[in-house]
Formats: structure tokens, C-alpha cells, sequence
């Protein structure tokens, strides 16, 4: 009888799994080929063994990917499997095509191939890794290795949208080459003095230019080309792979937005002419993984972190909108123990990314008094970056606090906290709780009290969490919160509280 039963479940789950495959067979050729798209070509091909209808749809994928993962399932190498798949093709577009490689510098020629192939099937995006970190059949030992691409190997692709290159070293790209190119990302890429002046004239399409851990080695030059239309220029370096002993220049007067992203490792940053930008953010969420960078306070090369941050902030005075994270307002903290004033910001819409610790309210506070225009405040909520505060703990500070800063808050009307994180995601619909909402941010209070008091003219404060959004107008309903001092003291005597006056003096108000 137990045979007999196993026997009759067995035969139920074949012809649910028949009756599944069937339903899937009645879908539409193009519905299938979405299906391919979302799997990596080595399970793509695999389908080809379903029945006769399947056996050629993987021709039809519009996404190429091949890596490492290809070689462990298939055992074949990338790219003559890659030239195979590109002449086996059967649609007259491919929307993407996906290769890492392991490094080998006589591959120029292969990407020379790859680019023309790319232009004969009008190819929008291309993601080229030339040193796949995720291939452990050899250790990966050499820590800066670029394969040279000559400019005669890139052959034109004018269909080109969006192109990502890993491990190069570009000679330059060649004149009239990507006229549709809106987006290019290169990582690891040693670059010449005139290379991104060269990009920039040579594709008037682009839009977006991200630079990660380029030139590691030597001084890195970002000269944007006056007639470009270049929007966003996103600079990220890690600690851990720049030297620190290099310089960054940059002349881009006519970008729109600027982005320096995980660490500011270089020794020093050189704004050539005046960086006219209307948006900087700094996403500076790797200084803290480095010993060198735990202390902001350290002289020598190690205080330059926070020096060349504050250098380059310095230069944005004339910019809208700006975003810092953590470890940028707990920078501007140590400005406060210093007593150093804030400098007169245009800013109109701020956002601070903090876990809203006791260290990061002074910061918060400076920037509060320093963008005396605000009028959007973003509070991004979410894990500190954790430097060594806890030996100034115990200090307590004596100075002259007598600082009046024109129309801070003023001019602010909206103020919006998210919180991705938190327990609290949801609720029903007019039971907010605001305390369930900054659960585990002990300072939240202290901050949303005195906006609601020194922010005369507020009209809207919003919540929002993954899942739901909450807004409302009756600022004083949030009673429990009143409870808290205020953030000025006439003498700074606790680490937390503010030292500068928020009173409005018009004959100060800068012209």
C-alpha cells in the first residue's frame, strides 16, 4: 500500500509538471524570449532541450552574459563561446552584451572584434571586464593590471547607448567613434591627461561619465570639455585602491551634478576655475573602513581627509542641492568643537544621510545655519559611520557663543524623514506613531523639536518607510517631544547642543 501511494503522488506531480510546461508552450515567441532574457546564457541554452519549439529561442535573447560562471558549467572559454552565440544570432538588435574575462594584456584584439560585432548588431549597452576578480582558477596577484586598447582596435558603433569598460588602458577614443553614447562607466582604467577631454568632445551624447579607482597609481585629470553635454560626473575611490600620495585635478565648469563617492584618498583635489555645478553629493561611506581614517582630527596626511573635504565643500557655496553623508557631518561636528563658523551656503534642498547620533547633531546643526535659503530638508535615516568619538566624551567646551547667522530656517517649509530600516514600516491608516517611527534614534527628538520651533514658516513634515508614506501639517501634535532643550546655549558646554544663535539679524544677511 505505502508503494502504491508513492507511486500515485509521483504520477500527480508529473502531469501537474507536463500540464505546467504546457501552459508556458501556448506562450507568444516574445513572451518566451522575455523569460531567456532573465536567465544567464548557459540556462538559456539548456532550454533548447525542452522540446523542438525551444530549441532556437536562445538565439532570439536580446542580454549576452558571459563570465565565470560560464566556464564553470560549460567548460568552454569566454570568447570564442561569445563569437559562436554573436554569429548564431538570429534578431537584427541585441540590447546588451555582457563579457568578463580573465586578464591577458594581448586581448586588444578580441575587443576590437567584440566592437565591431557590437556595430553590426546595433548593440545599446556593453559591460567589458577585462580582469574578472570572480575567476579562481589562477590567484588574482597583480593589483594594477590594464590591458592596452590601442584607438585604431575601437571600431564605430554608432548604435551605442551605454558603455562600461573594467581594467583598460585607453589611448584615447577615436573622433565621431559614439555619437549616441549617453552613459560611460569605466572602473580601473589608466587614463592620459586629455582622456576625458577627449571623451567628452568626441561624444556629444553623453550624459553620465562615472569614474571608479582610476589612474590608482599617478595624478588623475577630469578636463570636461567646454562644449560638452555632460550632466552628472560620479568620482568614486576606495582607500584601499588609490595611493595616497596622487592628486586630482578637475576643470568641469559646465556639469550639472557632481558625485565623490566611498572614500576622498588622494592628497590632494584641485578645482581648476570655478566648479559652477547646481548639485555635489558626497556618499563617503568607506573613509571609516580604514584605520587611517578614523580619527578626523589626526595632522598630516591623515587629517588631509578632512581637509579635502572641506575644501571641496568650501567651493560649493554657489550650488542648490547637496547631500552628505555620516561621516561629512561628523567632519563638520569637529568644525563646531573648533569653534570654526559655518560658511554662507546657497543651498535650497539638503539631505543628510545619519544615524542621528549623539556626534552628528552639531554637524547637522552647521549645515542647518550655514544653508540660511533651505527650504527642503531630507533626512535619510540609517547606520552611522562609526569614527572614534567616544575620547572626547568626557570634554566639556568654554567659548563665546555670541554668533548670529541671518533667516536660518527661515525659509524652510518642508521637512521629510525616511526611514528604510526601522521596525516600522507600516501602519494603518491615522495611527501614525512618530516614537514607533524613530525607534532606536534617541536624538530624532531633539532634531524634529527645534525644527518645529525655530522653523516659523514649515508647512509639511513627511515620513516615509519602504512601505508607507505619511504626511501632516500639525506639527504640534508631537507634544512628547517638547521636552527637549534647545539646541543653543549662550556657552557650548555639552558636545550635543548647538553653540550659534539661530536669531535673525537682516543687517547681516550676506549680498
Amino acid at each position: 500500500m505505502d508503494c502504491h501511494v508513492s507511486t500515485s503522488k509521483h504520477q500527480r506531480t508529473s502531469f501537474g509538471g507536463m500540464n505546467q510546461l504546457d501552459h508556458i508552450n501556448k506562450l507568444p515567441d516574445e513572451v518566451l524570449v522575455l523569460i531567456l532574457d532573465k536567465l544567464p546564457m548557459e540556462a538559456a541554452l539548456h532550454t533548447s532541450l525542452v522540446s523542438k519549439r525551444w530549441k532556437d529561442l536562445w538565439k532570439s535573447k536580446s542580454r549576452i552574459d558571459l563570465g565565470y560562471s560560464w566556464i564553470q558549467k560549460t567548460h568552454k572559454s569566454v570568447l570564442p563561446s561569445l563569437f559562436e552565440i554573436l554569429q548564431s544570432h538570429q534578431e537584427p538588435r541585441i540590447q546588451s552584451i555582457s563579457v568578463s574575462l580573465r586578464h591577458d594584456p594581448s586581448m586588444f584584439f578580441e575587443v576590437g572584434l567584440l566592437m565591431a560585432y557590437a556595430g553590426w548588431k546595433d548593440v545599446e549597452e556593453i559591460y567589458l571586464d577585462m580582469n574578472d576578480r570572480e575567476d579562481n582558477r589562477k590567484r588574482w596577484t597583480r593589483r594594477y593590471p590594464f590591458v592596452f586598447i590601442p584607438q585604431h582596435e575601437i571600431g564605430p558603433c554608432f548604435s551605442l547607448r551605454k558603455l562600461s569598460m573594467k581594467f583598460l588602458q585607453l589611448e584615447t577614443l577615436p573622433p565621431l567613434r559614439f555619437m549616441a553614447l549617453r552613459e560611460l562607466f569605466l572602473e580601473h582604467v589608466m587614463l592620459f591627461h586629455d582622456s576625458v577631454e577627449k571623451i567628452t568632445t568626441n561624444c556629444p551624447s553623453l550624459d553620465v561619465l562615472s569614474l571608479c579607482n582610476c589612474n590608482p597609481t599617478i595624478d588623475l585629470k577630469i578636463i570636461v570639455a567646454s562644449g560638452s553635454s555632460l550632466v552628472h560626473l560620479i568620482i568614486k575611490e576606495e582607500l584601499t585602491e588609490v595611493r595616497s600620495k596622487t592628486e586630482l585635478f578637475i576643470r568641469a565648469a559646465n556639469v550639472k551634478t557632481v558625485e565623490f563617492g566611498l572614500a576622498l584618498p588622494r592628497k590632494e583635489y584641485h578645482l581648476e576655475a570655478t566648479l559652477q555645478c547646481a548639485e555635489l553629493t558626497f556618499r563617503l561611506n568607506q573613509m571609516h573602513h580604514s584605520r587611517q581614517a578614523l580619527r578626523v582630527t589626526s595632522s598630516g596626511l591623515r587629517g588631509n581627509f578632512s581637509n579635502n573635504f572641506l575644501g571641496i565643500l568650501n567651493d560649493f557655496r554657489a550650488g542648490k542641492v547637496l547631500t552628505l553623508s555620516s561621516w561629512c557631518i561628523q567632519v563638520l561636528s569637529m568644525e563646531v568643537v573648533k569653534f570654526e563658523p559655518p560658511q554662507h551656503f546657497e543651498v535650497t534642498h539638503l539631505t543628510l544621510e545619519t544615524g542621528l547620533k549623539r556626534w552628528e547633531i552639531p554637524g547637522i546643526s552647521y549645515m542647518l545655519l550655514a544653508c540660511y535659503k533651505l527650504e527642503n530638508l531630507v533626512i535619510v535615516m540609517g547606520d552611522h559611520t562609526r569614527l572614534k568619538f567616544e575620547y572626547m566624551e568626557g570634554y566639556r567646551y568654554r567659548g563665546a557663543a555670541d554668533v548670529v547667522y541671518p533667516r536660518a530656517l527661515q525659509d524652510l517649509t518642508v521637512v521629510e524623514f525616511r526611514n528604510f530600516g526601522g521596525v516600522y514600516q507600516t501602519w494603518e491608516d491615522g495611527s501614525f506613531d512618530v516614537d514607533r517611527f524613530f525607534a532606536g534614534y534617541r536624538y530624532a527628538g531633539l532634531l524634529l523639536w527645534n525644527l518645529r520651533t525655530y522653523a516659523k514658516n514649515l508647512r509639511k513634515m513627511v515620513f516615509i518607510t519602504k512601505r508607507k508614506r505619511y504626511e501632516t501639517d500639525q506639527f504640534h501634535s508631537f507634544g512628547k517631544l517638547s521636552y527637549h532643550r534647545r539646541l543653543y546655549p549662550q556657552f557650548y558646554r555639552v558636545p550635543y547642543l548647538f553653540i550659534y544663535k539661530f536669531d535673525w539679524n537682516p543687517e547681516a544677511c550676506p549680498s
